[in-house]
């Protein structure tokens, strides 16, 4: 028995020096690799973002090349490009003429104004003479048309009729006069607009700042028409879309703007859809003048240095605009005019890869070389390729965000506080385990001390009872008196038993510490092992003894069939050792009650005696080996401690349970519960 005490308590040491060891090794260890962990976990993190930013640019890539392809299937089947980002698409053909955004249309006196009139073929001072002349008139039709744009029609008026007869000057003050009659609602104004209708056949395709003679003959014509006919108005607009008329893309779109200022608000809804589709080509229009324009100082370079490989290059005009483009095979260039949010949109177009590195993080191109401003955070810049040196691919997020490299950093420091946490926390339990160890071994001590003492005196008293009745037999003290023999007989025989239990009780205990404690079980039904274990006490019980205390059986008719797998012997000493505890702890002349009963999964046998209970605090450790409560002790109820660790650890060996219900005041009841054996299949 000491040397299991002593084994036990060397464990609890071994076990309390490693609950120290361990932990204290594995803070050691973090601690060691904790910077080369960290400085880790950073280049991995910079190489991620690196490789997130290089998904965005090669999406990017991928973008322009689609771009192109559409714009190279535009070109060959007359269409337009579908793709957002060849919004602004050019082509220059084999001849390197602009093709589309279209320029200004050849032929056609676009240039000569009407006011230059015819030569000179005289003598020179008539010539300068008559160049005067011209210089005069040109400076009273400007005067003229001074007056006419601020509203002094009257004025206006008088200066074009005194200009109308001349060669150079006629034209322009026919149309002035026109304007100015249509203006003041004067009735003459229809003679004079038929009179520049025929000045604008006889003059062809000469023009007049820009515009065509004929044109603006039409186009005063369709005024003089009068706001209840808008439909003139759009068919001269029409004529211009068409092409009929010889115009620059800028003085088209300044014709069209005036014409459509020109026509009422309500229109019917036939004239209302005509209005629409001009207010559509006025925008597309002027998109493609002012991109005509844009391109006409980078054609000859991008004519010169296109290859079939597409590449970028800044517009001349506008820094922030890229030029991407290629050469086609027929030697013709394609490409598109981009600025950088049309890019950033194009590299998110096709998901969100690689932008998953931190909480708002989106890709913005930038020129190389400079940065985002303060109100966003850099995480990553690459180049965006050797197609578009001047640009690069930077991934930001907001600058209130969390930095995704301090969040990396932040992570591994969780960790290692969860860990080191975790090794602190076994640390402290480690201590706690020591000093539990301690106060075991300082509780075991004390046990083993008082288990000493107590089977010693447990072993002392009933051989004391059995020398002394055995030594008043020999000298004849009952000689004489049956009676008397035969009580100095029974105490002999009573504290036999009570000394043979004890010292079973010893060896069972020692058998089952080492693990050598067989068992042979049998089917026994539990009622008749109950009866048995009862009758079995009862003899025990010294039949005459003051203070005896009755017991009261009940045995159910399923108890009785119900069958159980179990060591008879041992299930009899335990209910043995609950009944003798019922009698000790229950107190002289107190009744014990046992009952037997069973279900269909177990069987259990309740054993309750009357005495003070047990505290809720200390049910637990009852069954412990050598724990007497304090009140046991304060009782002077002489026991060693082991009878309820028997008990619990025989029916536990036998599968089943031990349970303690018990309330301060009024007794406690101790119950057995084993589960029923099954039923043998009929043959």
């Amino acid at each position: 028995m000491l040397a299991m005490v002593r084994a036990r308590r060397a464990w609890v040491y071994v076990l309390s020096l490693a609950a120290l060891v361990v932990p204290a090794g594995g803070i050691a260890y973090l601690g060691a690799v904790s910077y080369g962990n960290e400085r880790g976990a950073v280049s991995a993190q910079n190489e991620r973002l690196r490789q997130a930013a290089l998904a965005v640019a090669t999406r990017t890539a991928r973008a322009v090349e689609d771009a192109l392809d559409q714009i190279e299937r535009a070109v060959a089947q007359g269409g337009r490009p579908p793709a957002p980002l060849a919004r602004y698409w050019f082509w220059i053909d084999a001849a390197q003429q602009l093709r589309v955004p279209r320029p200004a249309p050849a032929g056609g006196d676009l240039g000569g104004g009407l006011e230059r009139g015819g030569g000179c073929a005289g003598r020179l001072e008539d010539c300068v003479q008559e160049l005067s002349t011209r210089q005069a008139r040109l400076a009273r039709l400007h005067a003229a048309a001074r007056a006419e744009a601020a509203g002094s029609w009257l004025e206006a008026r008088r200066q074009y009729t005194g200009l109308t007869g001349f060669a150079d000057t006629g034209p322009a003050a026919l149309l002035g006069l026109a304007r100015v009659l249509i203006r003041l609602g004067d009735g003459r104004a229809p003679s004079v607009l038929a009179e520049v209708s025929e000045r604008g056949r006889r003059l062809g395709d000469r023009s007049f700042d820009g515009v065509p003679a004929r044109l603006a003959a039409a186009t005063l014509e369709a005024e003089a028409a009068g706001p209840g006919a808008p439909g003139a108005l759009l068919d001269v607009a029409g004529d211009v879309l068409a092409g009929k008329y010889a115009v620059a893309p800028v003085i088209r779109l300044g014709v069209l703007r005036y014409l459509a200022s020109r026509l009422p608000g309500e229109l019917a809804p036939a004239q209302a859809e005509r209005r629409a589709r001009l207010d559509d080509q006025i925008a597309e229009l002027r998109g493609e003048a002012r991109a005509a324009a844009g391109l006409a100082d980078d054609l000859p370079e991008i004519a010169r240095t296109a290859t079939p490989a597409w590449r970028g290059r800044t517009a001349a005009r506008e820094p922030a605009r890229t030029l991407i483009y290629r050469r086609r095979g027929d030697g013709g260039v394609i490409g598109f005019a981009v600025d950088a949010p049309m890019l950033e949109a194009a590299a998110q177009a096709d998901g969100a890869a690689g932008l998953d590195v931190a909480s708002h993080a989106r890709p913005l191109v930038l020129p190389s070389g400079t940065s985002p401003g303060p109100a966003l955070r850099l995480i990553q810049q690459v180049p965006l390729g050797a197609a578009l040196p001047h640009l690069s691919v930077a991934l930001v997020n907001p600058a209130s965000d969390p930095d995704p490299l301090d969040e990396v950093i932040r992570e591994r420091s969780r960790r290692h506080v969860i860990y080191t946490s975790a090794l602190a926390i076994a640390l402290g339990l480690g201590l706690l385990a020591m000093i539990r160890g301690a106060a075991r071994a300082r509780e075991l001590a004390q046990l083993k001390s008082d288990f000493v003492s107590t089977v010693s005196h447990e072993l002392k008293t009933p051989l004391t009872s059995i020398r002394m009745f055995a030594e008043m037999l020999e000298q004849g003290v009952a000689r004489g008196d049956p009676e008397k023999a035969a009580r100095y007989h029974g105490v002999i025989v009573k504290e036999s038993q009570r000394l043979g239990l004890l010292i079973a009780n010893l060896l069972d205990y020692a058998q089952i510490e080492k693990g050598t404690r067989r068992y042979t079980p049998t089917r026994e039904a539990i009622g008749p092992v109950a009866r048995h274990a009862v009758a079995t006490f009862e003899t025990l019980l010294d039949p005459a003894g003051e203070g005896r205390n009755p017991l009261a059986v009940a045995v159910s008719g399923e108890a009785m069939r119900a069958e159980v797998e179990v060591d008879r012997d041992v299930v009899v000493g335990a209910v043995l050792n609950l009944l003798a505890n019922a009698a000790k702890y229950g107190g002289p002349g107190q009744p014990i009650e046992v009952a037997v009963d069973a279900d269909a999964a177990a069987a259990w046998i309740g054993v309750r005696d009357h005495g003070p209970g047990i505290p809720a605090g200390e049910q637990a450790r009852i069954f412990r080996e050598f724990y007497r409560a304090p009140d046991a002790y304060r009782s002077g109820v002489e026991g060693t401690g082991l009878g309820l660790a028997l008990v619990k650890r025989h029916i536990e060996a036998l599968g089943g349970t031990v349970e303690v219900a018990s309330t301060v005041g009024d007794g406690a009841t101790f119950t057995i519960r084993l589960p029923r054996a099954a039923v043998p299949e009929a043959l």
